[in-house]
């Protein structure tokens, strides 16, 4: 991993500046994954999209805000970091109708779902997904907002079905994906699938 010059992103409501970690390369080498998408990765930190301004409280995308890197690092030293929204932050966003953007949207719910979905350690059994009316809402949203061919949008959504506990669905997904560079990722989750397991696992 190396790190460049912290990147200065600016809140769009009142300007307040903020320090972002500033990647020039990164690797998943001895990273964990999971089936929803979460990992961790000693090597590529998960950064943040959306954060909340330190200042003002506003929630925004911080890819989007106006942002230059810095001269150094003494130069951002003492800003405040992006941060990670929480689980309530979140709801907050999507409740409050700004984010229209359905990219936006869909990268909320996404982070939303990994939020409130329990991640087993490597070899631990996965605890069933929430059964809960949130969960189940946020899910249902998202795969509306999956509605693309590629791979990686039909995982997604096989993966939804299943913790959803549709697993006729997650069958009926998964044999839609013809891409061998995710058929390991697709054999671990049909398999989960036809052991009616509901749960996020960790993919190996």
């Amino acid at each position: 991993m190396i790190i460049s010059n912290p990147m200065i992103v600016h809140c769009p409501k009142c300007g307040q500046k903020h320090q972002k970690m500033n990647l020039a390369s990164g690797n998943t080498f001895g990273g964990i994954f999971w089936s929803d998408g979460s990992y961790i990765a000693p090597m590529l930190p998960d950064l943040p999209v959306f954060t909340r301004c330190a200042q003002c409280s506003q929630i925004f995308n911080s890819l989007k805000a106006e942002s230059e890197e810095a001269a150094g690092f003494d130069e951002a030293q003492d800003l405040p970091e992006v941060e990670h929204l929480s689980r309530e932050d979140i709801e907050e966003a999507l409740d409050s109708g700004v984010f229209e953007d359905a990219g936006d949207e869909k990268l909320l719910r996404i982070s939303l779902w990994q939020k409130m979905n329990r991640h087993p350690w490597k070899n631990e059994e996965p605890v069933p997904a929430p059964d809960d009316p949130g969960y189940h809402k946020n899910a249902e949203a998202l795969i509306a907002l999956l509605n693309g061919p590629d791979s990686e949008s039909l995982i997604r959504k096989a993966e939804l079905y299943r913790n959803l506990g549709k697993f006729d669905q997650c069958i009926a997904t998964l044999q839609k994906i013809s891409d061998s560079l995710v058929k390991t990722y697709k054999n671990q989750l049909e398999k989960a699938c036809r052991s009616q397991k509901s749960g996020t696992i960790c993919i190996s």
